[in-house]
């Protein structure tokens, strides 16, 4: 092509395809506190500015940017607890939730973040869509043989007179020699594992007591059913360009089979319980570890209380469980 000659101008088949119609959501905030600046600038800032972008390319009438206040959870629940206790609040933990909705929504504004909603899970018509499309799953799944009850031992704050989750439970590791003094109900700021029953010195959160141990049944959806056409979807977004690989290959994860992780410096102890744990079998892991592979989720679990009796740190993979 001569200097003087116009150039040619050719398509970039590399660049980004907008879809028709999109739509734009970011994390909900629980109902327990204001917004900090980390819900603003980490969170909200970003899907604004997306939702921006998108309704100046595909139109500001295909893309909708919708969040809101997550009114349910325990950080509500004990949050107003305590503020009761302390006599900084005196009214029901709907009016609690509600009131820090609107101071919410308020500071988004103020900073001119405006998703077309900003609703919260427990006020007007989102309660409505909630219950709503949560009965449909639950009876849905229910009526499918997806469903069944599990009965579990569970942390029971007696003065309270209720089941105590996961975080509202602290005490000290019981896996020989860990030093974490924060424990939670079955695993450490470290990241060992331990069934309930053994934490040691454990306390309620909510009254700095030590709980009891009472039997708790619960709805479990019986995931590992679902394994087989999961993970067929998931291999399928590999051919897609929508997604990063890294999310790909970390949603794989888990369709390993039950797996337990235990460090190489274990291995003579692990070696002499070996024939008392289920039907399993071994196989090399990262450089300082071994894994102990087994068919079902059932004998994963009698192998970690097999390994908890003899002191044998371990952690499990990431297989789906109910």
């Amino acid at each position: 092509m001569s200097d003087n000659a116009a150039p040619r101008f050719v398509r970039d088949r590399t660049r980004p395809r907008f879809p028709e119609r999109a739509v734009v959501t970011c994390g909900m905030p629980y109902g327990n506190k204001d917004l900090h600046f980390g819900h603003v600038g980490g969170v909200f800032v970003q899907a604004d500015t997306f939702a921006r972008f998108l309704r100046d390319r595909i139109g500001g009438g295909n893309v909708i940017f919708v969040s809101g206040t997550d009114c349910y959870g325990s950080p509500s629940v004990e949050e107003h607890r305590q503020m009761v206790a302390r006599g900084e609040f005196d009214g029901s933990l709907q009016d609690f939730v509600e009131i820090n909705h609107k101071r919410q929504k308020e500071t988004l504004y103020a900073y001119q973040i405006k998703p077309n909603l900003f609703g919260a899970s427990s006020v007007g018509r989102p309660t409505e869509l909630h219950r709503e499309f949560g009965a449909f799953l639950l009876k849905t799944l229910f009526a499918n043989g997806h469903l069944e009850k599990r009965t579990v031992p569970q942390f029971y704050d007696g003065d309270l007179q209720t089941f105590l989750n996961g975080r509202q439970v602290h005490g000290r590791c019981p896996v020989q020699g860990c030093r974490s003094e924060n424990a939670y109900a079955d695993e450490c700021s470290l990241g060992h594992q331990y069934e309930p029953k053994e934490l040691i010195d454990p306390r309620s959160v909510l009254t700095g007591k030590k709980p009891q141990m009472r039997d708790g049944t619960n709805w479990y959806v019986k995931l590992p059913e679902f394994k087989t056409v999961l993970r067929s979807w998931v291999e399928g977004l590999k051919v897609s360009d929508k997604w990063r690989p890294f999310v790909v290959s970390t949603m794989l994860e888990q369709f390993e089979p039950p797996i337990i992780h235990v460090t190489r410096n274990q291995l003579e102890t692990l070696d002499s319980i070996a024939d008392q744990l289920p039907s399993h079998s071994r196989r090399e892991g990262r450089a300082k570890s071994v894994q102990l592979v087994f068919d079902r989720l059932q004998d994963m679990e009698e192998a970690r209380a097999k390994l908890g009796e003899h002191s044998i740190r371990y952690r499990t993979g990431k297989t789906l469980v109910p």
